[in-house]
C-alpha cells in the first residue's frame, strides 16, 4: 500500500508541476508594445507618415470672440498641436469682408509683435487689393486655408504648460491678379507660450528663415499646385507629397487623424 500512495504522489508532484506550466504561459505579462502604439499612432497613412489620434478643429474647451476660433487648452504637447492647427487660419487666411473680426481674434489669443504683419501677409494682400480680382474670390477672399487638406504636423519642441513649437502643413487656394485662384501646400510655422492657455508668440507662414532662427529643422515642404491655377485646390497625391519633401526632412512628420485624403 505504501508503494502505491508513494506512486501516487509522484504522479500528484507531476500534475502540479504540468499545471504551473500551463498557468505561467497562459497569463504571462503581455509584451511590451512599440512606442508608436503607446503614444497612439497607427503604422503608416496614405503617405508613409505616421497616423494620430488628434484631429483638426477638436481639442479646447470654449471659442473666441470670433465664434469659430477653438480656445482653452489643457497645457498639455497633444493640445499645442491642436491649437497650432485650430490657430492656424487665424494666421493665413485672408477675406477683406472680415479682416478687422480676425485681428481682433489674432489680438485674443496672442501678444501682438514684430512678426504679426509678416506671419498674417495682412499688410501685402489688402495693399493690392485694387489689383486682385474684386472682391477677391468667393466673396471676398485672397487667401483661404484648408488644415485639414495638408493634414500634417510636426513638433519641434515641446515643454508642457511653457513654449512649444509646431510645424502645420496645410492646404490654401489664393486669389491671382488674372485669371483663377491657385492652390498649393504650405507650411506653417507656430511658436506657443502658456499664459493660462495656448499663445501665439511668434509664427512665419513664408519660410524668411528657413530654419525658424533653429528652432526647426527646416522650413517644412510647401508648393503651388503643378497643374496651375483651377480655381480648386486639389487632393495630394503621393507624387506631390514625394515632390514636396524632395528637400525636406519627413522626420517627425505626423498626419492628422481626420486628414482629407
Amino acid at each position: 500500500m505504501r508503494k502505491h500512495w508513494k506512486a501516487l504522489a509522484a504522479a500528484g508532484a507531476v500534475i502540479v508541476i504540468i499545471i504551473a506550466a500551463v498557468l505561467v504561459i497562459t497569463f504571462r505579462p503581455a509584451e511590451r508594445q512599440p512606442e508608436a502604439q503607446e503614444s497612439g499612432l497607427e503604422a503608416t497613412g496614405k503617405f508613409g507618415f505616421p497616423v494620430s489620434t488628434l484631429r483638426v478643429g477638436e481639442g479646447g474647451t470654449s471659442v473666441a470672440g470670433d465664434g469659430r476660433t477653438i480656445i482653452g487648452y489643457n497645457g498639455t504637447c497633444d493640445s499645442a498641436v491642436q491649437a497650432a492647427a485650430n490657430y492656424a487660419p487665424l494666421l493665413r487666411d485672408v477675406n477683406i469682408n472680415t479682416w478687422a473680426e480676425q485681428k481682433k481674434t489674432l489680438a485674443e489669443i496672442s501678444p501682438q509683435g514684430p512678426w504679426f504683419e509678416t506671419a498674417t501677409l495682412s499688410g501685402d494682400y489688402l495693399s493690392a487689393a485694387k489689383d486682385l480680382p474684386t472682391p477677391g474670390f468667393d466673396g471676398g477672399w485672397f487667401t483661404r486655408t484648408d488644415v485639414a487638406a495638408g493634414g500634417m504636423y510636426r513638433v519641434a519642441s515641446c515643454d508642457e504648460k511653457a513654449t512649444a513649437v509646431v510645424q502645420v502643413f496645410a492646404g490654401s487656394l489664393e486669389a491671382r491678379t488674372e485669371g483663377k485662384p491657385l492652390g498649393g501646400y504650405e507650411t506653417i510655422t507656430v511658436e506657443l507660450g502658456w499664459d493660462g492657455d495656448w499663445k501665439i508668440t511668434d509664427a512665419q507662414v513664408l519660410a524668411a528663415d528657413k530654419d525658424f532662427g533653429g528652432r526647426v529643422k527646416d522650413q517644412g515642404p510647401s508648393g503651388p499646385d503643378p497643374h496651375g491655377p483651377t480655381g480648386a485646390l486639389a487632393p495630394l497625391t503621393t507624387t506631390w507629397v514625394d515632390s514636396l519633401f524632395t528637400d525636406k526632412s519627413r522626420d517627425g512628420w505626423i498626419e492628422y487623424a481626420n486628414a482629407t485624403r
